[in-house]
């Protein structure tokens, strides 16, 4: 089932503190390039991710520029007996991003697979919502998983998204998905479950990726003529 639900409200929680780190291994042999873009880190924090303990897996892909996110408590119910609580939750990645001085990134994909288990009348609902750390573009997806159904479900988003505004040089700004689940009945004492176990993301630097190239400023005190030489 592929399930990413994110609230404009939850924008404001971008810089929790008490999210979950979790680094990739260091690893000699698969460090990337300095120069390159690559995924440095990922924090995660929600009620349908709880950091402690830890309830969320974290693994990245030799050359970091792919990740992927193994969830065992997102999940979101409704039905006779069950609090309103449980029919929502959601789930906050923050993404740090290696990033040479001067470029941009964005994400190119972000894939999500689940279980749906739905009875009629039950609909199952599926937000995201991409943003830049510090930036007020936003971008919004959505799928819907109507019931009757019970099966698997895979949906991928395929994101276009650049920052309004180029990265300082040396500066790495992180992107936030915020997500969520949702499940309601419009039929009385139907049930239905809804969960999300994983999301991938990926870079793909030859679509996503603005570059240019940033000016030392030794060079460039360099490059500027003395008013006062030969005097």
């Amino acid at each position: 089932m592929h399930t990413l639900l994110l609230i404009l409200g939850l924008a404001a929680t971008a810089g929790m503190v008490n999210a979950a780190p979790v680094t990739p291994p260091v690893q000699n042999q698969n460090l990337p390039n300095a120069n390159d873009v690559y995924f440095s880190s990922v924090n995660y924090a929600g009620s349908g991710c709880p950091i402690s303990p830890p309830s969320a897996v974290v693994t990245f892909a030799p050359d970091k520029t792919s990740f992927t996110v193994l969830f065992d408590q997102f999940v979101a119910r409704t039905g006779p007996g069950v609090s309103y609580s449980e029919q929502r939750k959601n789930c906050q990645l923050t993404i740090s991003v290696h990033v040479p001085g001067g470029w941009q990134y964005s994400i190119a994909s972000a894939d999500f697979r689940g279980y749906a288990n739905l009875e009629d009348g039950v609909t199952g609902r599926q937000q995201s919502i991409y943003y830049f750390q510090g930036d007020q573009y936003t971008t919004v997806t959505q799928a819907l998983i109507k019931g009757p159904t019970q099966d698997n479900y895979s949906f991928r988003d395929q994101i276009v998204l650049t920052s309004t505004s180029w990265s300082p040089c040396g500066e790495e700004r992180p992107l936030n998905i915020n997500t969520a689940i949702l499940v309601n009945s419009r039929k009385k004492g139907a049930s239905g479950e809804l969960t999300t176990d994983s999301v991938d993301g990926k870079v793909v630097q030859e679509y996503q990726f603005q570059w240019k190239k940033c000016r030392s400023p030794l060079a460039s005190a360099e490059a500027v003529p003395d008013p006062d030489a030969g005097i």
